[in-house]
């Protein structure tokens, strides 16, 4: 059965990650260097031990990457606080769906905890309707690592084999797939890809096809 599910944020509940292509590379100006998509794309999904890593690569060790990542988050704040940041279509109606079902709800995210916080305290749609949320660095590794879906589902009292998983990013459904929770991929910047097959359960084409999938699972389950 199905009990709950997790959900990563950026891409998946807010389209940020759009955002981000335009933000991100305009904090990359502003310390002297470009970014191109693929760099871009290496940092979806990842906390901030990994970026940091990953900038190094790319920009050498000097880079003063804390400056660079202050300037990209307050972009990203600033219009958070104006209550600007888009969001996925369906979203609304989809955590009303799972509550009605009495699925709980947890997010699980690689975005630091204040501006988690930010960006739920500026959502009003959003505010209450986590049952638990795990973010940034709170568990000892990120993705795609398996510690923070595991982490999400124990905070609501389920195990991860009870729980659907959603993400849009490589790194997140590895996540997910190595926690052992069943893995759906909304696509966002990266679509389904033969690559990509082996970390996905389900893919659906937005939030509103989430209740629908909860329920064939939870029939099927009672069959079996």
């Amino acid at each position: 059965m199905i009990r709950g599910a997790l959900f990563d944020m950026d891409g998946v509940l807010f389209d940020t990650e759009t955002l981000g292509m335009e933000l991100m590379p305009k904090a990359a100006r502003a310390y002297g260097q470009t970014m191109d998509t693929a760099l871009y794309h290496r940092l979806l999904g990842v906390n901030e031990h990994l970026s940091r890593q990953i900038i190094a690569e790319a920009y050498g060790p000097d880079f003063p990457f804390d400056d660079f990542h202050d300037q990209f988050l307050a972009y990203f704040l600033d219009i958070a606080k104006e209550g600007r940041l888009p969001r996925k279509p369906g979203l609304v109606e989809c955590m009303q769906g799972l509550k009605a079902r009495g699925i709980k709800i947890a997010l699980a995210t690689s975005t630091q905890r204040p501006v988690v916080e930010c960006y739920l305290q500026n959502t009003p749609e959003l505010r209450d309707v986590f049952d638990a949320t795990v973010c940034g660095i709170e568990v000892p590794n990120g993705k795609p690592a398996p510690d923070i879906y595991q982490e999400a589902a124990r905070r609501i009292g389920l195990t991860p084999a009870e729980c659907v998983g959603i993400e849009d990013s490589r790194n997140g459904l590895r996540s997910l797939r190595a926690a052992g929770v069943v893995s759906v991929m909304i696509p966002d910047l990266i679509p389904f890809s033969d690559e990509l097959s082996p970390y996905v359960d389900h893919c659906l084409t937005g939030l509103d096809e989430l209740c629908a999938l909860a329920d064939r699972l939870n029939w099927w389950s009672r069959k079996v």
